[in-house]
């Protein structure tokens, strides 16, 4: 399981149980937000995977760049949350249910990676953003996900202070 530092998940230290971290770090410019990076953090010294180009519209898995609109698409019907994404040879169908994103197979029921949000409480603990992956998978997977997750996230958060979600 992966806990975020802060509620601001684009600059957020990324705890695991283990050996491995990552941190995400986000310029901003005149217009909003420029681009997201993910790195590893390995003692000192940071190792940048991934990131989200918020302009350009592109996700970056270690060093190689695809277009958002490659990668995902919308689910014709009603819902306008539940996108599938598209990451080697398989989909991914990506939605909400209450405070949790989860990621499954296209067919399958069960989650891959669930992202639950984070809560907080006046007169109690809060609890931090987590992102949980439920099986084991290449380390280029894993960025993967935590940037889509990330993305959907915030994306969702941007619909809610203007609403519409492209």
């Amino acid at each position: 399981m992966l806990t975020f530092s802060t509620p601001d998940l684009l600059d957020a230290t990324i705890q695991s149980a283990g050996s491995r971290s990552y941190r995400t770090k986000t310029s901003t410019g005149f217009r909003g937000r420029k681009a997201t990076s993910l790195a590893i953090i390995n003692g000192k010294e940071q190792q940048v995977v991934g990131g989200i180009d918020w302009r350009e519209k592109e996700l970056v898995v270690e060093g190689k760049s695809w277009e958002l609109s490659e990668l995902k698409s919308k689910v014709p019907g009603p819902s306008h949350i539940l996108r599938v994404w598209h990451w080697g040879e398989e989909n991914y169908k990506v939605n909400i249910h209450g405070n949790q994103w989860r990621a499954t197979r296209s067919g399958q029921l069960t989650p891959l990676v669930t992202f639950t949000q984070a809560v907080q409480n006046f007169f109690s603990a809060s609890q931090p953003a987590r992102l949980c992956f439920h099986v084991d998978m290449p380390e280029t997977d894993r960025i993967f996900f935590i940037l889509i997750m990330i993305y959907s996230e915030i994306r969702r958060r941007d619909e809610d202070a203007d609403g519409h979600l492209d």
